[in-house]
């Protein structure tokens, strides 16, 4: 019964780390977008920091799928 409640546990940490991972990788987007929308340059900082983000977001999610793939063999 503890494995359950820890997996739990660490899903929703990993939601959560996922949510705020995601809104500032939308700071960088909105960024993004404004040049795009101007015509200009994006910010070479601001596509670095999208891409780290995203890259973050994506390792998060495949730890999510196994974590979730975890609970369900114990449910």
């Amino acid at each position: 019964m503890s494995e359950k409640k820890n997996l739990a546990k660490e899903i929703r940490v990993v939601e959560e780390e996922i949510k705020l991972l995601e809104i500032k990788r939308s700071r960088s987007q909105a960024s993004l977008i404004e040049a795009l929308i101007s015509r200009q340059d994006p910010p070479e900082d601001e596509m670095r920091f999208f891409r780290t983000y995203t890259a973050e977001i994506e390792v998060k999610r495949e730890q999510l799928i196994k974590l979730t793939q975890q609970l369900e063999k114990l449910l």
